[in-house]
């Protein structure tokens, strides 16, 4: 099979930082055919005119609409490339809503040239997003009224915030069908939601990920 270049889309608001991408990756060994946008809309504009990604590169802190949206809106139009996050942000609920609206990778900005090529790499070695995860990533994003912020909120029903509360006082399955008169069976699928909504594995990565977004 033929090779060819990654296609790669670059977002951010700065354009001195752009440019030094641009040199980052005309010394780097990878073959890229990179284009740059100063604003998420002027880069959904061009991929609602049919242009296709094998990867992005996108900044959180920007106008109209940050980074999280720019995922939410690919996510909402179907768009499974794969996006990576480049901020200089390390707020935990940040990087938390960046992962669960489907990014690839959180990078920071002040890693070593290494780190981001290794990413794209990896990113397109990846491969679009399944048809779920699309999904997910959509239907996990909210707007703002006047558009210009995201908030990424699981969408947890009463009983599951019951339960997502009670394993992080250390309730067993077993607890918690007790005390909420249901089958453990039940109890293990609002787990399984439970950890679907929060993209993870494990009773404690959900605590985990639930103190990072305040749920309790």
């Amino acid at each position: 099979m033929e090779s060819r270049p990654i296609r790669l889309a670059i977002i951010d608001d700065h354009a001195i930082f752009l440019q030094g991408l641009f040199y980052v990756f005309e010394r780097s060994p990878l073959d890229l055919d990179v284009r740059s946008f100063t604003t998420a809309t002027d880069f959904l504009q061009e991929t609602d005119n049919g242009q296709t990604w094998d990867v992005v590169i996108t900044d959180l802190a920007m106008k109209p609409f940050n980074g999280i949206a720019l995922i939410g809106a690919l996510r909402a139009r179907n768009i499974g490339v794969q996006v990576i996050v480049l901020s200089a942000s390390e707020d935990a609920i940040t990087r938390t809503n960046a992962q669960m609206v489907g990014a690839f990778r959180f990078v920071h900005k002040s890693c070593e040239e290494h780190v981001l090529l290794d990413a794209i790499t990896a990113a397109f070695a990846e491969g679009p997003l399944p048809a779920k995860s699309i999904e997910n990533g959509a239907r996990r994003t909210m707007f703002q009224s006047d558009g210009t912020d995201t908030v990424v909120r699981p969408k947890l029903g009463p009983q599951q915030q019951r339960i997502l509360s009670m394993m992080a006082e250390g309730s067993t399955n077993k607890d918690i069908a007790r005390a909420l008169t249901i089958s453990e069976n039940t109890v293990k699928t609002h787990a399984k939601t439970i950890f679907r909504e929060l993209s993870v594995g494990t009773r404690a990565a959900a605590v985990q990920r639930a103190r990072e977004l305040a749920l309790f």
